[in-house]
């Protein structure tokens, strides 16, 4: 996605910084839009918001998530996704795999947001919090990504890390995560 990016970005004729013309993380690629200009935002936005929607179409679930939100929503828990994808992208899987009703609200990245705001910012899980009307005693974030952690400690909240690697384990401990699991029914067996 970051080499298509700087591919919609060759045509108006930027002289890309080093770090950007290397750089493997489309979020990277609209950060530095974000501070290239209005155009260059407005490009790389609406470039990354179809690319997230073309790779959402042939994404593989991660295994037994369906059913632990699921199983997590039967149980009386409102539920939010919050990410940096872009809300549309998170809507399109959501409703592909029969989970679009299971949330209660969905934070993620707006259209032109600033990019600055999302995680691991706070902003996107204070948002959902705000939203739900959550104590944030009893909310926790899920996550594969350090900056998820990040982020649930910025927003005073409890943080899982979801160990989809090897090694992840150990990254996650070390940004402070409550809890690590390796399988997200974990969430629903009581292993966490």
């Amino acid at each position: 996605m970051a080499a298509a990016l700087r591919a919609y970005l060759s045509p108006l004729g930027l002289e890309l910084p080093e770090a950007i013309r290397t750089e493997a993380d489309p979020l990277e690629i609209l950060r530095y839009a974000a501070g290239a200009g209005p155009l260059v935002a407005e490009t790389v936005e609406v470039g990354l918001r179809g690319l997230e929607l073309q790779a959402v179409l042939t994404a593989t679930p991660t295994p037994r998530t369906a059913e632990t939100v699921r199983r997590l929503r039967g149980s009386g828990r409102r539920l939010a996704v919050v990410g940096n994808d872009s809300d549309d992208c998170i809507k399109v899987y959501a409703d592909r795999h029969g989970l679009l009703d299971c949330f209660d609200f969905i934070s993620a990245r707006a259209l032109f947001q600033d990019p600055a705001l999302l995680k691991p910012h706070p902003h996107l899980v204070t948002r959902a919090m705000a939203v739900l009307d959550a104590d944030p005693e009893r909310c926790v974030l899920v996550g594969d990504s350090v900056s998820d952690i990040e982020s649930a400690r910025a927003a005073g909240i409890r943080g899982i890390g979801y160990a989809d690697r090897p090694g992840k384990e150990r990254s996650f401990r070390n940004a402070g995560a409550d809890a690590v699991i390796t399988d997200m029914a974990q969430l629903v067996l009581g292993h966490v």
